[in-house]
């Protein structure tokens, strides 16, 4: 990886922690993470894994459930990118990131919190999905644009 590409990574990361962090429903059951539109970036283009893998872990620690949070956001990550390298549909990708945030998360504040799992599975999953589908059409149709090479 090359000085351009790990500044472009940690520029990624970092707007991914400020849009998380300022974000006032962007932890709990019921959340919208407008950061989460950055998530489907890497299944556009794989050198930026490092910088959203780092992004998810440091916003992650300012959660409620501290680094519990963190574990369960860089799994789910990790997971979905490197199934990411199998399935080359983005829509499809943006899916699959969707429902591990759903269930890992609504696992973690089960186990941590006490909440229904099934409920916040759902919402969390759905409101992922509609995120990752956002910033999929949005890359889709402008990342040519956007995205550097």
């Amino acid at each position: 990886m090359n000085i351009r590409n790990m500044a472009i990574n940690a520029i990624l990361a970092a707007i991914y922690v400020v849009l998380t962090v300022i974000n006032p429903i962007g932890t709990g059951a019921i959340q919208f993470r407008i950061s989460e539109i950055l998530c489907v970036i890497p299944f556009f283009n794989r050198k930026y894994i490092p910088g959203m893998i780092l992004g998810v872990g440091i916003a992650n620690m300012f959660s409620s459930l501290g680094i519990i949070d963190v574990v369960v956001g860089v799994t789910i990550s990790a997971i979905a990118y490197s199934l990411s390298y199998f399935i080359k549909n983005v829509w499809l990708n943006a899916l699959q990131y969707s429902v591990f945030a759903g269930l890992f998360v609504a696992l973690a504040l089960y186990l941590v919190l006490g909440l229904p799992y099934w409920f916040s599975a759902a919402t969390v999953g759905l409101s992922t999905l509609v995120m990752t589908f956002i910033g999929t059409f949005i890359f889709k149709k402008f990342g040519h644009r956007i995205l550097p090479e």
